[in-house]
């Protein structure tokens, strides 16, 4: 069975804290990308998730496929698509010969942390507003 590792996000700084310049990666075992996307919206972070499975799943054509990530929200999504209730309207996806797998700190999320995103906690990114004005 193939294996490939996806994660998404986006950032989100001062003033206002908002979901901007979201990005996917997708990539094999040894952490070698397959697919990175970047600047796809001003989405959030579990939708920019979304995006990297569906990604996966419409063009990575073997079968079986087993697809990880970290995101939950997405998985779900994935598998039932967003509630009626929710301001993200995405359906379920074809998960035909598809195994999605919960894996925290997968290889495309090791790879966005050291290549994209490294992650910081928010005083880092208030500190670094104020210092810019």
């Amino acid at each position: 069975m193939k294996t490939v590792h996806v994660d998404g996000g986006a950032f989100v700084e001062p003033p206002k804290f908002k979901f901007h310049d979201a990005y996917f990666t997708v990539c094999d075992d040894e952490g070698k990308i397959i697919h990175f996307a970047e600047n796809i919206g001003d989405l959030y972070s579990g939708l920019a998730e979304y995006e990297a499975i569906k990604w996966a799943i419409e063009n990575i054509k073997e079968r079986p496929l087993r697809i990880t990530s970290d995101c939950k929200t997405a998985i779900a999504w994935a598998n039932k698509g967003s509630s009626k209730k929710s301001k993200f309207r995405v359906s379920p996806l074809n998960l035909g010969g598809i195994e999605l797998v919960y894996m925290s700190k997968n290889p495309a999320d090791i790879w966005n942390e050291k290549n994209h995103s490294p992650k910081h906690d928010k005083s880092y990114y208030v500190k670094r507003y104020y210092a810019s004005k």
